[in-house]
Parts: C-alpha cells; sequence; structure tokens
C-alpha cells in the first residue's frame, strides 16, 4: 500500500480531470470508503505498534486529516461519523449516499407465494419451527457464535446459516460451541446461496439474525427488510438504523449482551408477520437502490456537491 501510494503520485503528477481511489492514498480527489478507520479504539494495542499498521493509519491520516483535500464517499452514518471523530475530518468533505440494493433482489411476493410453503418442505422446517436466518463468510466477525448461543434460548428455532457449510474450517469452532450448547442438530448449513435459492430462502426463514461484531452496512439487513423478512442485529452495524427506522425488527444496543440478543429475537418472533409487512413498505417508499449512481454523478461532478441529487441525507447536515 506504501509503494501503490507513492506509484500513484508519481503517475497523476502527468494530470488527469479526477482521481479515485478504493483505498486510503494521499492527494487522491476522491475516496470511496468501505472500510473502518485504522485508529478506531477497539484495534488491540499490540496491532497497533506493527509496522502495517502504522503505514495503513498514516495513509489513512493523509486522507482525512485537516490539512488534506480528499473528498470521501461514505457508505454509512456510522462510519462517516466514526472517521469524523477520529481524524477531526471537515463534515462537507464527507456525504453519506444512499444504500445500493438491486432493486431485482426486491421479491417480497415470494413470501405470500407459494415458494415459501416449498422452501421450508425442502428445509425440512415444520409449521412450529422458527426459522431464523444467518449469512456470511466470516463466521466471528458477523457473530455466528453469538446466534449459536442464542439457540439455546430458543428450543423451538432452528438456524439456517448460510455461506458456509459444515465443512468449512470456519464452520468448525461453530460446530463445537454448538455440540456443547446442545443445539448441533437445530443447525442446517446451507453453503453458498443465490439468485432465486437465496430469494427462496429469505421467504422460507421467520427472521434475519444478524449480530455482528463490525459491519460498515450489512448489506443483507437491507435485502432481508425489503423482502418482508424481520431483522434483528447490533447497533454497530452501519444499515442498523434502517431497521430502526422501518420498525420492521430490534437492534441490540452496545455493549453487547446475548440476553438482550436472545430477548430481542423472542420478541421479533412474537411480532413477526406485522413486522415483515413494515419492512415491505420501507423498500417501497425509500431509496435504497441509487446509490451507486450518485456516487458516480459526485465523481463525475465538476463541482463538488455535499447535498447529492437523491441522497436521503448527509454528515454535514
Amino acid at each position: 500500500m506504501q509503494r501503490f501510494a507513492y506509484d500513484f503520485v508519481n503517475a497523476t503528477a502527468k494530470g488527469f480531470d479526477r482521481t479515485v481511489t478504493f483505498q486510503p492514498v494521499p492527494h487522491a480527489d476522491i475516496l470511496f470508503c468501505a472500510d473502518m478507520p485504522r485508529t478506531r479504539a477497539t484495534i488491540p494495542v499490540y496491532k497497533r505498534l506493527s509496522r502495517r499498521h502504522r503505514i495503513m493509519a498514516s495513509l489513512e491520516a493523509g486522507v482525512f486529516g485537516i490539512q488534506a483535500k480528499t473528498r470521501i464517499i461514505c457508505l454509512a452514518r456510522p462510519q462517516a461519523e466514526a472517521y469524523i471523530a477520529a481524524h477531526a475530518t471537515p463534515p462537507a468533505r464527507v456525504p453519506l449516499m444512499p444504500p445500493s440494493v438491486d432493486v431485482g433482489r426486491r421479491q417480497p411476493e415470494r413470501r405470500s407465494a407459494g415458494n415459501r410453503a416449498d422452501r421450508r418442505a425442502a428445509l425440512g422446517l415444520s409449521s412450529t419451527d422458527t426459522a431464523w436466518l444467518w449469512l456470511g463468510l466470516q463466521p466471528e466477525i458477523k457473530g455466528l457464535d453469538r446466534a449459536v448461543a442464542a439457540l439455546a434460548h430458543h428450543p423451538h428455532a432452528r438456524l439456517l446459516v448460510g455461506g458456509l457449510s459444515s465443512g468449512d474450517r470456519k464452520a468448525q469452532p461453530i460446530l463445537r460451541l454448538a455440540a456443547a450448547a446442545g443445539v448441533k442438530q437445530r443447525i442446517q448449513w446451507l453453503g453458498y446461496l443465490s439468485g432465486d435459492l437465496w430469494l427462496d430462502t429469505m421467504a422460507a426463514a421467520d427472521m434475519l439474525v444478524h449480530p455482528a461484531r463490525v459491519d460498515v452496512t450489512g448489506a443483507v439487513i437491507l435485502e432481508a427488510l425489503i423482502n418482508g423478512l424481520p431483522v434483528v442485529t447490533t447497533s454497530n452495524c452501519g444499515f442498523a438504523e434502517h431497521v430502526t427506522r422501518s420498525g420492521a425488527g430490534l437492534v441490540v444496543d452496545q455493549p453487547f449482551s446475548s440476553d438482550a440478543l436472545a430477548a430481542a429475537i423472542g420478541t421479533v418472533a412474537m411480532k413477526a408477520a406485522s413486522l415483515s409487512e413494515l419492512g415491505i413498505a420501507y423498500g417501497r417508499e425509500n431509496d435504497l437502490y441509487t446509490g451507486l449512481k450518485i456516487a458516480a454523478d459526485l465523481i463525475e461532478a465538476p463541482i463538488w456537491q455535499t447535498a447529492m441529487p437523491g441522497s436521503e441525507d448527509t454528515i454535514s447536515r
């Protein structure tokens, strides 16, 4: 990254109308930012002392610091606020673009059509089973262990794990945890899910459980909401605010409590049908789909706009 930054400066010295990077590189015109600050307090001290961390933190400061001119496109409010707090970045340089959900993935009618019943039957779910859905490739970061632990509090729940199979190396600690908690038989490992299979699995589930430890955005949260799947998530997910705004689920505050997660899941399970309708309405009435178009317009604009056309909000507002 340090070498790339040097090469970038040398290459752009020739002159370009606009330079855009996807990692912090000083002197770029625009940074499309998909990460959280390297300087956040949760990073262990031993990592902060490493040469790698010092270099990455220096590159970050060269983009977000007060003296920098780079304009930053952020994806979620907590992300933008964290960078502003860490570097005293002028808020006008950090507009917040709306989400970028593929509108073609909004198909809530699958919950009321035969898709839901067919998929539940294929998964072996009975009418009394409450199906939780978890999706991810990073079990620890996305809080799969937390969801597994919560199963012990809900004997009629089944956990559908998307993105991983039981043979994956990353799944082994979770399997041991599930066995110790006596819930191993109530977990189904579905592997990679895409297209119609993913949409039908969302339709078959009764809630998305996404208790992530870190998540800049959490696109799966919005995909669930707009398809009528209630959500239980944690407040450190960037898109958790949409769960609160829609009313289509519950957000567990930090510091995390396993009891609070289990209680939130129970509450959502009792109101799943009404929460489903709230999520569908939220997806129909709000712009959750145009973020990439707005980012492209912003990159190409001759003059920086802090209030972007179509943007639901900006940090500077």
